[in-house]
């Protein structure tokens, strides 16, 4: 009788502790941490409006004629790897510091290699005339 009466005991404790907890909002792991999930969205946001400025510059260098066509398909290209990288990170549901840091250094590259394309004195032609004529 002893058993039962202390296994009731601890059932009917532990059963309150997990309801307390529920009530409190308190969840243990990756899925319910609310300071994970806003890190999360803070950094998918600088990483978004990271990229948005470099498609822009990229865009902006192919139809100013300053990148080439083969340049401008690297840069691109180099682009979509960034976007998969994060959507690799992104998976778990978490994109913690170490992560963050991967792909901002990846952007810094890819910022360092539009500016050295666009800048390369190479410019782009199409029959003998410039590009505002293409």
């Amino acid at each position: 009788m002893k058993n039962t009466l202390m296994k009731t005991a601890l059932g009917i404790l532990a059963l309150g502790l997990t309801a307390t907890g529920a009530q409190a909002g308190w969840t243990h792991g990756r899925d319910g941490n609310r300071h994970a999930d806003q890190q999360t969205r803070a950094y998918s946001q600088q990483i978004d409006t990271r990229q948005q400025r470099q498609m822009e510059r990229i865009e902006s260098g192919l139809h100013g004629g300053l990148l080439s066509r083969a340049e401008f398909r690297e840069l691109t290209h180099e682009q979509h790897a960034i976007r998969a990288m994060e959507r690799r990170f992104r998976a778990d549901g978490v994109i913690d510091a170490r992560e963050f840091r991967r792909l901002s250094h990846a952007l810094d590259l890819a910022s360092h290699n539009i500016k050295t394309a666009k800048h390369d004195r190479q410019v782009r032609y199409a029959h003998g005339h410039p590009s505002r004529f293409n």
